[in-house]
């Protein structure tokens, strides 16, 4: 990998999947499309069965960036796990995660090397499409960059105030340099130092579905490291799907350890990295 912007950043992007082969093919389309080229991809592959892995395979075969898998076995929702071992198997001293359920307009990576900063976490956010928009996104739509443009479409995104205004510069800069509340980091579309994301020792591994994103936040603000809003400036499209996973009560236990977390503000943690080598697929 070469080194991109002024900081000297080498990239490693880490995007995270679960069963859902469609959306990952539409966020690689995403990818490939990127302004800025000299990136790594790890796939944090959170137990996928083969469909996943054929279509990587595929997809490896022309991409125009180096692509690997880091799976583990389907042992219920450990995203945070899977998390930490492609964090151990990536390259780049600077680390942008995606999720697999969110397609990146060609200027996002851009955007986050032009606003990387020392001591600084960047937190880009989403827009959200429904299920029919999801359901007539194409590959090939994503490939001729069809979704970035302003379209008769757009009335029926959640959150399309936000897409419209990623679209003048001048605008999404005062916007999000006003935000009402500060930025947390958001799994979809953050970024920020590999040394950082040591340094908090990565995820949490108890986290199920549900704060995972915030206590990691949390721990990178506890170290001096503050988040700095990209809502505006590159917001991702987020495909709709169902969320079998998600429950009250691994929600509220969550809640729980996030709370216990804060209460003794808690910088790096004893179960995230380091637990366990990272595999290759």
């Amino acid at each position: 990998m070469r080194a991109v912007g002024k900081l000297g950043l080498q990239l490693s992007v880490i995007v995270s999947t679960y069963n859902n082969p469609r959306a990952l093919s539409l966020v690689l389309a995403g990818l490939a499309r990127q302004t800025v080229t000299d990136f790594e991809v790890l796939i944090a592959d959170d137990g996928s069965g083969p469909d996943t892995k054929a279509l990587l395979d595929r997809f490896a075969r022309d991409a125009r960036f180096p692509l690997r898998h880091v799976w583990h076995a389907d042992e219920g929702f450990r995203k945070c796990t899977i998390l930490n071992k492609a964090i151990v198997a990536a390259r780049g001293n600077y680390l942008i995660f995606f999720d697999g359920d969110c397609v990146p307009p060609a200027h996002t990576i851009a955007a986050h090397v032009r606003q990387a900063r020392r001591n600084r976490y960047l937190a880009g956010g989403k827009v959200l499409l429904s299920q029919r928009l999801t359901d007539r996104l194409t590959l090939e739509a994503v490939q001729r960059g069809d979704f970035e443009h302003i379209r008769f479409w757009w009335r029926d995104v959640e959150k399309r105030r936000r897409l419209v205004i990623s679209r003048v510069p001048g605008l999404r800069f005062l916007f999000d340099r006003n935000v009402k509340r500060p930025p947390g980091w958001r799994g979809e579309n953050s970024s920020t130092f590999a040394e950082y994301v040591q340094r908090v020792a990565g995820f949490d591994e108890r986290f199920t579905y549900g704060l995972e994103d915030a206590d990691f936040g949390h721990r990178l603000e506890a170290t001096g490291v503050i988040g700095y809003s990209l809502r505006y400036t590159a917001p991702v499209f987020h495909l709709e799907h169902p969320r079998p996973w998600a429950n009250p009560e691994m929600i509220a236990a969550n809640r729980a350890l996030y709370d216990a977390n804060r209460a003794v503000r808690m910088t790096a943690t004893p179960h995230g990295l380091g637990r366990s080598p990272a595999p290759g697929r």
